[in-house]
């Protein structure tokens, strides 16, 4: 009985990261689309999460259908509860890449600016690498992957904070940008906020492991994990 039951709880985790490695794909769809102006792309990567949407679903009535007929031991309500906040995460993840999507769509008629096109690639390239280092060390219970993921994602945010200056600085040269400037600061926004969910699903990892709630963004990069729980 307990068997199967473990075996419930690893055939969710593994619906997670698969819902995990969707909504990376999701990220580098929506930003492909964005500088290819390439709106069938755009289309796929938002119908897409309706597929990361009936995952969450799923996960979500599997949970309560598992804390309805099992009972769980303290380390498994722990991952439990760790599972629906990853579930959480991930289909807001997908909103976000979405997102951009949309935004993508609606700058198509716009003239680029290639280099800040790049940096919200480069923005995009740090943000997945942060996702996939977060779903891995859930998957293997890393607790110091899962520490290592702030120092990660503190680039994605001064890359943010840059962007936003300097599309700022566009828009006030230019006026005629305006409006594509401020798609693009939408742009980079839901990529740093994407990034900050993908921090979150190592907290997470730390919970299952050691039972503590953390913040990872506002713990230092070079904070040590506390030891386990019991």
């Amino acid at each position: 009985m307990r068997d199967a039951f473990h075996a419930e709880l690893d055939a969710l985790v593994d619906t997670l990261l698969s819902m995990g490695d969707t909504v990376i794909e999701m990220l580098d769809r929506s930003l492909t689309s964005l500088s290819r102006h390439d709106l069938e792309l755009a289309d796929r990567t938002i119908r897409t999460d309706n597929v990361v949407d009936t995952s969450y679903e799923d996960v979500q009535h599997s949970v309560i259908r598992i804390m309805a007929l099992q009972a769980p031991v303290a380390s498994d309500l722990r991952l439990i509860s760790a599972m629906t906040h990853v579930n959480i995460h991930l289909e807001r993840m997908g909103d976000y890449a979405a997102t951009i999507a949309k935004m993508g769509k609606l700058s198509a008629g716009y003239r680029d600016e290639p280099e800040l096109t790049d940096q919200l690639h480069e923005m995009g390239r740090i943000a997945r690498r942060v996702a996939r280092q977060a779903l891995t060390s859930f998957a293997h219970r890393d607790v110091a992957a899962a520490w290592q993921l702030s120092a990660v994602d503190a680039q994605v945010n001064q890359l943010n904070i840059g962007m936003f200056h300097r599309l700022v600085r566009l828009a006030a040269e230019d006026e005629s940008r305006l409006e594509w400037a401020t798609h693009m600061i939408l742009v980079a926004r839901q990529i740093e906020r994407w990034s900050d969910h993908a921090v979150d699903i190592g907290e997470s990892t730390i919970f299952v492991v050691t039972g503590q709630t953390v913040e990872l963004s506002s713990n230092a990069p070079d904070a040590r994990p506390a030891p386990a729980a019991s």
